[in-house]
């Protein structure tokens, strides 16, 4: 929730949570995140004012320590993973 200020959005989209707390992203703050199937979000959550939503971008030191994990740990990420947050990474 926004608190009140003068703060002035460039934008406003809406969305609808589902049943089960899902929300489909809108196109346009899809195409603003550079967000696609299968990227993850990052939502920052401050004591005070607004929640904050970023694309995750690995760098390679996490990739390196992703993988250096082993095992079947949901923090591994696969090669085509890895290959997928390389082409995301904002260079």
């Amino acid at each position: 929730m926004m608190p009140s200020t003068s703060f002035k959005p460039a934008a406003t989209v809406e969305a609808t949570v589902s049943s089960k707390g899902q929300v489909t992203l809108p196109r346009e703050l899809r195409k603003r995140l550079g967000v696609q199937r299968g990227s993850r979000i990052r939502f920052s959550i401050p004591v005070n004012g607004a929640v904050q939503v970023e694309p995750v971008l690995y760098d390679f030191e996490d990739l390196w320590r992703m993988a250096d994990q082993g095992g079947t740990s949901k923090g591994v990420m696969t090669f085509e993973e890895m290959d997928e947050a390389k082409a995301r990474r904002k260079w």
